[in-house]
């Protein structure tokens, strides 16, 4: 089991001065990787439905919340870490042009010396798709696509590729990536739609608020999918995003009502380990607290947590 940390480039006033004592406490205390997330715009008036109700992040969609754009940050990361990967949890792929986007990403593949892991989603929210001039109908669609032509355009040289939305022949990326074929992707999201896309795409799966109890029906679902597919599931790493307090800290949580990794030392062990009972191998920290708090709260997490984790 190893344990992930969510970067603070979310919320009312951040800047590096909370985004980089975090990345440097993970990278000093032994963290697997810093993670970060992303959005483009948020809209005053919503109707689309925020698929993680019963995780109380909503409140991140309010208008007037900064998000560090996350290939920014993790490139800001990589200049002052040396071991920890460097993650997008999730990045929502159809918002961009897939050509730029992998040649951004073979640069910070390369200035990282290998460490990103290109975490993907498709996308929930229609007003974001119609700001940024894309049809919310075609996410998905282009989700996979975009998918090929990366995974083409860091393989192959020369490449060529002809798509409903890219089209290209016998050309080069500009920028080969440092890890061979491209860094590892993983799929986001909790449907079976993002679990066929991760048999059919990823080296790995990554799941947002899914608890251990939830566990053994998604590899269920996932074993029948991959019948489907004709992939072993058992190729996928498997991820899960969770919240977390340190005990005796509740009082100061800014997500009061979620559902934490917390209690005690002894049971957020516990529950660690009910997920490395179930083949999870990465369950990424968001802890619940201000910025300026984290470190000190990675500081508990490592004296007393990861030391006994098997």
């Amino acid at each position: 089991m190893r344990i992930g940390v969510s970067l603070p480039n979310v919320g009312i006033d951040h800047g590096k001065e909370t985004l980089l004592p975090v990345a440097e406490a993970a990278e000093r205390l032994g963290f697997d990787s810093v993670w970060a997330a992303h959005h483009v715009v948020l809209p005053y008036e919503r109707e689309s439905r925020y698929p993680y109700q019963r995780s109380g992040t909503e409140v991140a969609m309010t208008p007037g919340m900064q998000w560090l754009d996350p290939i920014v940050t993790l490139s800001a990361i990589a200049a002052v870490s040396e071991r920890v990967r460097l993650g997008t949890s999730v990045f929502v792929l159809p918002y961009r042009d897939p050509v730029t986007l992998a040649a951004e990403l073979a640069a910070l593949d390369v200035l990282s010396e290998g460490r990103l892991v290109l975490g993907v989603g498709v996308g929930w929210m229609r007003e974001e798709f119609e700001a940024i001039g894309i049809p919310a109908a075609e996410r998905g669609a282009r989700t996979d696509e975009h998918l090929q032509v990366m995974k083409t355009l860091w393989s192959e040289d020369p490449a060529s590729f002809e798509g409903r939305f890219t089209r290209f022949e016998n050309v080069v990326l500009a920028t080969t990536p440092r890890t061979e074929g491209g860094p590892p992707i993983w799929i986001g999201g909790n449907t079976d739609a993002a679990l066929r896309r991760a048999l059919r795409f990823g080296s790995g799966w990554h799941g947002f608020e899914v608890f251990p109890e939830e566990i053994a029906d998604l590899r269920e679902r996932l074993g029948r999918l991959a019948v489907e597919g004709g992939r072993d599931p058992t190729e996928l790493e498997l991820s899960v995003a969770r919240g977390l307090m340190p005990p005796g800290r509740e009082q100061e949580s800014i997500i009061p009502d979620r559902r934490m990794l917390g209690g005690s030392a002894g049971s957020v062990v516990d529950e660690l380990g009910r997920y490395a009972d179930e083949g999870v191998e990465l369950v990424l920290i968001q802890v619940s607290l201000l910025p300026p708090l984290v470190p000190d709260a990675l500081e508990w997490v490592a004296a007393e947590v990861l030391p006994q984790l098997r």
